[in-house]
């Protein structure tokens, strides 16, 4: 055969070959969440607040919520002398620290040694007195009524010096009249005070050796156990970028350790789906490469790339409605689902529509 009828061959047999082998198919499909993630309570507690809001996205390390924690204070003025729990430690009634009143004397009384009238027999909780040695009236002192039990009541000094175990008056008056006087007791040394808690201890406020008021924040505890990854905070951050798939507590709502406060849909994990109908199967493989379109940016002509991933294996049957409403059990289109791997840019959003074509 010549040359020339070779060549005429060769094009004759090229335009012979079928168009759709030398076409790439394209398919419809969405933007789809391949995970999910569970964000949890690292401690038990009441929901103080909640930031989150289904569909919002968040990143990682914003707060999502903080759980109310038990706070407790110093009940005197004082120092604290000693700490015996570190931040993490689960406690069990365990005595944290001790305070060393400001107040260096107790005096342990009763209204025996009162002026004898209706008014000193009653001695009221937290009342001012003034407090003087019997034998001399040389020692002299100011306290606090810290308690109350019938005849009895107990004075803790807030100014002046006295001598451990000499017996004292009680007045109400700084002029120390007889009138005034409610009762008489005996001064000893002011024990230190135990801060006892149970729990966890999320959070130390203070240090040994330091001087605190009446009412200061000493430490806070939450319940349940914590581990070496929890911050001393009650601020719970989340652990990855997503979008928030669902909220399951509310402010003021009670929570045990590891219940989920929400779910999300990581930024990373999310995946292109797209049908292929029946006939097409033989065109789709794992592996195959992807161009992905989206449709509200069509115009711009740009695209992202993926990678085919997986094919389901049970068919979608999609179902042709008739013009009269009425379902066509014979006209059935039977599809499966593709998956396609591809990093997301910002502006991607869960539910896109996409257009992909296949390599």
């Amino acid at each position: 055969m010549c040359n020339r009828h070779m060549a005429l061959a060769l094009v004759m047999t090229l335009f012979m070959v079928p168009a759709v082998a030398l076409a790439q198919e394209s398919f419809e499909g969405i933007v789809a969440a391949g995970d999910t993630l569970a964000i949890t309570a690292p401690f038990g507690g009441t929901v103080e607040a909640i930031t989150l809001r289904e569909g919002a996205l968040i990143h990682q390390g914003d707060t999502v919520a903080s759980i109310a924690t038990t706070k407790t204070v110093a009940p005197v003025d004082g120092t604290v002398r000693g700490i015996f729990a570190d931040a993490g430690d689960t406690l069990s009634q365990t005595t944290v620290l001790y305070i060393a009143p400001l107040s260096k004397y107790t005096v342990t009384c009763t209204i025996g040694d009162a002026y004898d009238s209706v008014e000193n027999t009653y001695v009221t909780l937290g009342e001012k007195v003034y407090i003087r040695c019997k034998p001399d009236g040389t020692h002299k002192a100011e306290g606090i009524v810290t308690a109350v039990d019938g005849a009895s009541f107990t004075v803790m000094t807030t100014a002046g010096e006295l001598y451990l175990e000499e017996t004292v008056y009680i007045y109400r008056s700084s002029a120390y009249t007889y009138k005034s006087r409610i009762g008489s007791g005996q001064v000893a040394r002011t024990v230190e005070l135990a801060i006892t808690a149970s729990g966890s201890l999320l959070s130390l406020a203070v240090a040994d050796g330091d001087a605190v008021e009446r009412g200061q924040l000493l430490f806070e505890t939450v319940d349940g156990e914590l581990d070496a990854s929890v911050a001393d905070t009650s601020d719970i951050k989340a652990s990855a970028a997503g979008v928030v798939a669902a909220v399951n507590v509310k402010a003021g709502q009670s929570i045990q350790q590891g219940d989920v406060i929400a779910t999300l849909y990581p930024k990373g994990s999310y995946v292109i789906e797209f049908a292929i109908q029946e006939d097409l199967l033989s065109t789709v493989s794992i592996g195959d490469g992807a161009s992905i379109t989206f449709l509200w940016k069509e115009e711009q002509a740009q695209s992202l790339r993926g990678t085919v991933t997986g094919i389901s294996y049970v068919s979608v049957a999609d179902t042709v409605q008739t013009e009269d409403g009425e379902a066509a059990a014979d006209s059935q289109t039977v599809e499966y689902i593709g998956y396609i791997s591809f990093d997301a840019t910002a502006d991607v959003r869960l539910g896109m529509s996409v257009t992909v074509t296949v390599d």
